[in-house]
Order: structure tokens, then sequence, then C-alpha cells
């Protein structure tokens, strides 16, 4: 979203599935706060023919989308290729990817792949995934959440969730956790620390994280959480009652998220709200 003058659109993949038609409308509602063109795409497998069921895919899409929020530009085209390959190289000049939810398991996504999981691995512009009900199918004014920790990745989240949240009008939610075996003193030492000192500390990570960015967003409304816990159960308990979830990613493959059981990982399968992944180089 840094690059958004050399970037352009809210790309929605269509695949015929529900879940995709769901996102496509999240998408519309997205597109239209930025100011954006929304670009239906359905990626259609080398070889095969049928451009005439691309077409009436395309066709569900656009009639779905303009149902709701008007005044966004609608582009549509049909590429041909895998899913992945072409995900990957449109986010090279979109502003933004969204896509359906995952429909498989992480033990599942490690082995086949996944089309969502891949994308936010590798893509060069924020992946979201969106989820379905409870999530709404348009923006509105519950908060946004992003995870914090303090790292460079975490920064560009951070960016990216400022973005959105004063683009839309919503709260921003810094979440912060830890847990006693992430701490240096981790151990006989642990015993004799001043927790309450060390939540002070730990909230004054993200302030210092985000003080940057509240002066170059300061009609967003911004709120802490410093809380014990692993990031991926504080965060996926917060998607409960939040719009989206915003949150970095190494980009590493599958199946390395898969086995260390990455934050975004988890809830790319679990949360209960849209999850905007912020990719690292």
């Amino acid at each position: 979203m840094s690059t958004a003058s050399t970037r352009r659109g809210i790309v929605a993949g269509i695949d015929g599935s529900d879940s995709a038609l769901g996102a496509a409308r999240w998408a519309a509602s997205v597109a239209q706060r930025f100011g954006e063109p929304l670009h239906l795409l359905h990626v259609q497998a080398n070889g095969r023919s049928g451009d005439g069921t691309a077409d009436e895919l395309l066709d569900a899409a656009e009639t779905s989308v303009r149902d709701g929020p008007g005044g966004v530009e609608i582009e549509r085209s049909v590429e041909h290729g895998t899913p992945q390959k072409v995900l990957v190289e449109r986010s090279g000049t979109a502003r933004m990817i969204v896509l359906g939810h995952l429909t498989t398991s992480e033990m599942q996504s490690m082995f086949r792949g996944s089309d969502v999981v891949y994308t936010s691995n590798h893509a060069k512009c924020p992946v979201v995934s969106w989820r379905g009900k409870p999530a709404p199918e348009a923006v509105n004014g519950r908060p946004v959440v992003v995870g914090v920790d303090g790292s460079e990745l975490s920064t560009r989240a951070i960016e990216h969730a400022f973005e959105f949240a004063s683009f839309i009008g919503a709260p921003l939610i810094a979440v912060h956790s830890w847990t006693e075996q992430s701490t240096l003193t981790y151990g006989e030492g642990s015993r004799f620390i001043e927790w309450d000192d060390y939540v002070k500390q730990q909230t004054a990570l993200v302030s210092e994280s985000l003080a940057g960015w509240q002066s170059r967003y300061p009609d967003v409304e911004v709120s802490h959480s410093v809380e014990r816990g692993k990031p991926e159960e504080a965060l996926l308990e917060h998607s409960s009652r939040s719009q989206l979830v915003v949150v970095g990613s190494h980009g590493r493959s599958p199946m390395t998220a898969a086995v260390l059981g990455s934050t975004s990982q988890s809830l790319l399968h679990h949360a209960l709200c849209p999850v905007l992944i912020a990719r690292g180089d």
C-alpha cells in the first residue's frame, strides 16, 4: 500500500465457489472505499477449452458484485495457467488480492498445496483470505486488528493495517502476546520476574512500533492489547469481533509454514474474519 502510486486494482479470484463470490463482494466494498477498480479474475488450466464456462462464472460474480456497493468500476479477465502462478504474477501490479477461504485442512494444504497459502507466501502485494460467516460481506465499523512483535516484518503489517483502517474509518487494535517460554529468562529465573513490569515493557514496545504510523494516520483511533499467550490464539480470539486481522509472513513454503505452525497459517485456516497477509521479502 505504500506502493499505491504504482499499483492498481483490487483483484478477486473467481472459481465458481460460494466463498469466491463472498470474497468478490467484500473486495468490491474495499475497492469502493479505496477508489480502486475491482478486477474479477478467473484462471483456466492450460489446454482446457470452455471459455463459455469461464464467462458464466464471471457473469455470476459480476451480477453478485453489482448487487452491493455502487460506483465501483468492474474489470474482468480470463487467464490461462495455474492459479498460483497467475495470481503471483498479477500481484506485481495489483494493490491487493482477495481470495475465498481455504477449503483444506492445515495438513492437506501442506501436502496438496493451497492457492491461498501459496499466493500469500509469494505475492508482492497484500493477500486477503476472506472468511465466510460470521464474517461480513462488506467492510464496516468493526475494528481492524494487527499483530505486533517489534520486528521489521510486523512493521509491514502495521503499515497496511493503518492504511486500511484509515480508508474505511475503523478503529485499530494492536495485539501483542507473549509466553514465558519466549522470554530470555524462561526457566528457573522466571519465578523471580516481576511480570507487571514485563507487561509495561512490552506495552512500551507496542507504542514505539505504532508511534510513527499514528502520526501519519491521526484519524485512526488506536488501542493496545498486550496479553500472555500464543500469538495465534490471541489473534484468533480477537478475530471473532473484528472485520480484518493483519499479520506479516516471511514467505515460507507451504510445507515449512505448516510444519512450523506459523501464526499466519493458523489464521488462514481458523480466523472468524478476513485475514490480510503482508509478506516480507
